[in-house]
């Protein structure tokens, strides 16, 4: 984490997802992630303007700087003097070591509410009262928190031993928010589950029945203690499914219409058989087929 005035405030023309994701592929660390409109605002250390700059080169993205840090000006009044030199080693020393642990983490603004799925994330990315701070998976911690319901601003500071996390929502009550778990709400196979926060409860491959619990309201920390928490993720379950479709005769017209009403299902629904069979008054054509449901819970 770098000190406050050390900082530069930075603007580009992208998507808060695309900042995030290019500057944890280049490691840089960075705070104060904010989106307004089309426009993504963040802080980064002062030495790393240049690399920033190099990663939105492309004219789409606009970036400038909005605001230098301080540290610039600092320096040249400290070496102007060699006395103090010696001084702020030691202040910048005791500044590092004292910004080291983690002894208070406190949840403000007007997202306060989620305090405990905040915590719960923060924990998975190693921070935790007691602990020894560390900056690097800060941007994942805020990616992760800004999809939270409602969430439309999140920071992460260090102040002294305290870590601060202030989270903005678009509401001041959790009212829209459900604290139910995610249930099934068809039979099949897992593809694919995320739990932004909460527990999952099965297994990409796994069958799962109407009902079952897919992820859990709950946060299981490394020592096995409980603690209760939003859900907030989806599951996507691949459905095996069967339709069947009258027609007046056998035809290929009566075929292509009895194939089509599995798209009533899914645009993406797959054919993997199907038979005619003649009945009063005609034909019944069955169609076997499969497509992808997803089931998610407080995904804006």
């Amino acid at each position: 984490m770098f000190a406050s005035y050390n900082l530069a405030r930075i603007s580009v023309v992208a998507p808060p997802e695309t900042v995030i994701k290019k500057l944890s592929q280049a490691n840089i660390p960075l705070s104060g992630l904010q989106k307004k409109g089309a426009v993504t605002t963040f802080a980064v250390g002062d030495n790393y303007i240049k690399k920033v700059f190099a990663i939105f080169a492309h004219p789409c993205y606009n970036i400038c700087v909005i605001k230098y840090g301080g540290l610039r000006s600092l320096a040249v009044r400290v070496l102007s003097r060699a006395g103090a030199i010696a001084g702020a080693a030691a202040f910048i020393c005791a500044i590092v070591i004292s910004q080291s642990f983690v002894f208070k983490i406190d949840v403000v603004g007007s997202g306060s509410y989620l305090a405990s799925e905040v915590r719960a994330i923060l924990r998975e990315g190693g921070v935790r009262v007691g602990g020894i701070y560390s900056a690097v998976g800060e941007p994942v911690a805020v990616s992760r928190i800004m999809a939270l319901p409602q969430v439309t601003f999140c920071s992460i500071s260090k102040r002294g031993t305290a870590v601060i996390v202030d989270v903005e929502c678009d509401a001041e009550s959790s009212s829209g928010v459900s604290r139910a778990p995610l249930l099934s709400p068809v039979a099949g196979e897992v593809q694919s589950i995320v739990a932004i926060c909460g527990t999952p409860c099965v297994t990409v491959g796994q069958q799962v029945n109407v009902g079952d619990e897919l992820i859990s309201p709950q946060y299981i920390s490394s020592d096995g203690s409980v603690e209760a928490c939003i859900c907030v993720g989806y599951a996507r379950i691949k459905v095996s499914a069967e339709i069947s479709v009258a027609a007046e005769e056998e035809s290929e017209q009566a075929l292509r219409s009895a194939l089509a009403a599995v798209n009533l299902y899914s645009d993406s629904a797959t054919v993997t058989s199907y038979s005619a069979k003649a009945a009063s008054g005609g034909v019944i054509y069955t169609v076997n087929f499969t497509y992808t449901y997803t089931a998610s819970v407080n995904m804006q």
